[in-house]
C-alpha cells in the first residue's frame, strides 16, 4: 500500500486555514463586544485575535511549501513549535473572553 504524502500536507495546510478562520471569526465577536461594552479590553482581544488570525494565515501557506519541500528531500517535517505556540495563544485569548463575558 502506498502512501501519498502531499496529501497529508495538504490537510495540514487546510487544518491551519481552518484554524486561522476560526480566530478570525473570533475576532469579529470580540469585536462586536467591544463595540458593545466599549470595553478597551475587549478592543485588545479582538486585536490580538485578528493579528493571531492572520498570522496563522499567512504563516500556514509558507509553511505548505517548506512542508512539501522537507518531503521531496525525505527530511523530517516538525510542527510541534507553531503548534504550542498557536495552542498557547488560543488558550490566553479563550481566557481573556471567558473574563470579558464573565465580568460585567
Amino acid at each position: 500500500m502506498s502512501t501519498d504524502h502531499g496529501v497529508q500536507n495538504e490537510r495540514t495546510s487546510l487544518a491551519w486555514v481552518r484554524t486561522g478562520l476560526g480566530l478570525a471569526g473570533c475576532a469579529l465577536l470580540a469585536g462586536r463586544l467591544a463595540i458593545v461594552r466599549q470595553s478597551p479590553w475587549a478592543v485588545g482581544a479582538a486585536a490580538a485575535a485578528a493579528l493571531l488570525a492572520f498570522g496563522v494565515l499567512g504563516w500556514s501557506h509558507d509553511h505548505y511549501r517548506r512542508a512539501a519541500r522537507q518531503l521531496r528531500e525525505q527530511r523530517p517535517v516538525d510542527h510541534a513549535l507553531p503548534a504550542l505556540l498557536v495552542t498557547c495563544a488560543v488558550f490566553l485569548l479563550g481566557a481573556l473572553a471567558l473574563l470579558l463575558i464573565a465580568l460585567p
